[in-house]
Parts: C-alpha cells; sequence; structure tokens
C-alpha cells in the first residue's frame, strides 16, 4: 500500500513503513498543568478563583484584628490589594474569565473599601453613604449578574465616571475616597501614631468630592439598570 503527498505541485509516493514514522503532533502536545487548565477544572476551583478566595481570608485575618492599622492587619490588608492585581490577569492569560469570578472579585473589593472606610473615617454621612453605596453595589451584583461597568446603558454620570475605563479625574476623586484617604490615614496612624480618623483639612476635602461622586455614581448605575429594565419589557 501507498500513499501520495502533493507538495508544491510534485507528486510524492509514501509507502506505509515511511507513513508510520512521520510524527504525530497530537502525541508531542503535552498536557497543561492540572490547575492551569480551564478544560479539566470545574470553574470553582479555577486558579483566578483560588486566588480570590485568599484574598478573602486575608482581609478577613485584618479585620479581625484588635487595632485595624497594626502591623499584621496592614499586611494582610496590604496582601489582599496585591492579590486583586493578579487574579484578573491570570483570568485572561489561562482562559478562565467567569461570571463567577468577576462577581468573586468585585464582592471583595466593596466589602474592603467598606472596611477601610469604617475604620478611618470620622464622618457620619461618609459612613452612610459608603454603606449604602457597598449595600447597592452587592445587590445590583446579584440582581444583574454584572458589575456596574457592563451595564449595556449608560447616562450622563455613569458615562463620565466611567470614561476611559475608569481613567479620570471624577473616578479618581471616588477612588481617594474609597480606598486612597483610608490607607493613608491607616498608614500615618501606624507610623506616626496619629487617630485612625485624623486627617487634614485636604485631605478631608477631596475625602467629601469624592464621597459626592461615590454617591452620584452608585445612584445613576441604579437608574440606569432601572431604565434598562424597563425598556426591556
Amino acid at each position: 500500500m501507498s500513499s501520495i503527498a502533493e507538495l508544491r505541485g510534485v507528486s510524492y509516493v509514501l509507502d506505509d513503513d515511511a507513513i508510520s514514522t512521520l510524527p504525530d503532533a497530537a502525541a508531542d502536545q503535552t498536557m497543561p498543568f492540572l490547575l492551569l487548565d480551564s478544560k479539566r477544572m470545574p470553574f470553582w476551583l479555577y486558579l483566578p478563583n483560588l486566588i480570590g478566595y485568599v484574598r478573602y481570608l486575608t482581609l478577613f485575618l485584618a479585620m479581625v484584628e484588635e487595632d485595624p492599622a497594626s502591623d499584621h492587619a496592614m499586611k494582610m490588608l496590604a496582601l489582599s490589594l496585591f492579590l486583586d492585581y493578579l487574579d484578573g490577569p491570570a483570568a485572561r492569560r489561562f482562559d478562565m474569565c467567569t461570571q463567577f469570578g468577576d462577581l468573586l472579585d468585585h464582592f471583595c473589593d466593596h466589602i474592603t473599601i467598606m472596611w477601610c472606610v469604617h475604620v478611618t473615617t470620622a464622618s457620619a454621612v461618609n459612613w452612610w453613604v459608603n454603606l449604602v453605596t457597598t449595600a447597592a453595589t452587592l445587590l445590583y451584583m446579584v440582581a444583574t449578574g454584572h458589575y456596574f461597568k457592563h451595564n449595556s446603558t449608560s447616562n450622563v454620570v455613569t458615562a463620565t465616571v466611567e470614561a476611559n475605563n475608569y481613567f479620570n479625574m471624577f473616578s479618581i476623586l471616588w477612588c481617594a475616597n474609597s480606598m486612597l484617604v483610608p490607607l493613608v490615614k491607616m498608614s500615618y496612624h501606624a507610623d506616626k501614631g496619629l487617630g485612625p480618623t485624623e486627617g487634614t483639612f485636604f485631605l478631608d476635602l477631596v475625602d467629601t468630592v469624592g464621597m459626592v461622586v461615590c454617591g452620584v455614581y452608585t445612584a445613576a448605575c441604579c437608574a440606569a439598570a432601572v431604565d434598562a429594565k424597563s425598556k426591556a419589557k
């Protein structure tokens, strides 16, 4: 028996012995490491989600410390925040992007935000605005199955805050209120012995403006979701 192979218009006759010695491309392919194989692992054990579970654990260890700005608490919080920069790239790199992973990540983000604000704010208004924002955000994700930025509709407020993938002044002010100002206060409390709620006029000003952006943006996102639902009927 023989087979005819053609290469650039020239025919070649190969017998069975020659064909049997050709390398098997499929056999040469090696299986990826189990934890990095999205086809063999259940989604809840995907590597990015495992990273997410460790985020929750380290955040919990920071929250149970008597002094929220102790060395151990700050190290656990820093580790949790650092891991937040790993789960997304890992999900994209290993084809492990899932709705579960996206919600797992954003739930942890907003629990972290509320904890940091709770520890560092001296303003009851700021505390309540962030509590309502956290509750509204978590309920929004439960109801819609996605985070704010994945919303199919928008209005002038959401479009402004989400412009350039959140890299704009309004988004930075929101981030200052939710994370930057609390981290600065925690750092001064740990290094200088200041009270965790103490700040400067400038810090308090930025914090207040960011709080306004936070509240308005959350309300606008919820209004956009309601509008989208009414149009779908």
